[in-house]
């Protein structure tokens, strides 16, 4: 965690005195420099600023050489994820990248509830109710573990269903499971992080 915090610190420090050009050019030097852990989060920062300025094709080279570089690693495979469906509209590429993802999740214990809600959205872009019902009934199945990470209960893929495309049964569940909530949104875009509150 220091040595995120150093990196982090490092990075929004050159987005304040440099341009973006010179932050990427620094940033990818010292990624190729550094291994292990440091080398993990250089690249993690270089994806998500290249996301931002756009660079969509080169922050998916990132997220493969993490993917296959770290074979631990569930989050890199959620990023692609999101890369794909928000931003590169292919959510059939998308589910290819989240069931990467879910098997690294169940592998390891981490981010199965977030893998599982961005399978969730993705078929529901699909147009795959049955899959979906199957997925809802997946994430409220989970057991969450204390000081492992994830995310909260999530609802907005539940909102965003037209009416008749969740099982009936599913959904009443669900509806126990995760209450509406003022401020839940139902817009399609990454919902904002919810720590989880329910762990065993």
């Amino acid at each position: 965690m220091d040595l995120y915090l150093e990196i982090d610190r490092w990075v929004r420090q050159m987005r304040a005195d440099l341009p973006l050009v010179d932050v990427f050019d620094k940033v990818a030097a010292r990624m190729l420099r550094a291994d292990g852990e440091e080398h993990r989060i250089l690249a993690t920062q270089l994806e998500s600023l290249l996301r931002e300025d756009g660079g969509y094709r080169e922050a998916l080279q990132i997220l493969d050489m993490l993917i296959d570089r770290y074979p631990d690693d569930v989050y890199s495979s959620i990023s692609k994820t999101t890369l794909y469906l928000y931003y590169l509209d292919n959510p059939e590429a998308a589910l290819k990248s989240i069931d990467l993802a879910l098997e690294r999740a169940n592998r390891t214990g981490f981010f199965r509830r977030e893998a599982l809600g961005n399978k969730a959205r993705i078929l529901l872009q699909l147009g795959r109710g049955q899959q979906l019902s199957d997925v809802l009934e997946e994430i409220m199945a989970l057991k969450i573990v204390k000081d492992i990470p994830d995310v909260g209960r999530e609802r907005d893929f539940v909102d965003r269903a037209p009416p008749g495309f969740i099982r009936e049964d599913v959904l009443a569940r669900y509806n126990q499971f995760r209450p509406k909530r003022p401020g839940d949104t139902t817009a399609n875009e990454p919902p904002e992080f919810e720590p989880p509150d329910d762990c065993e």
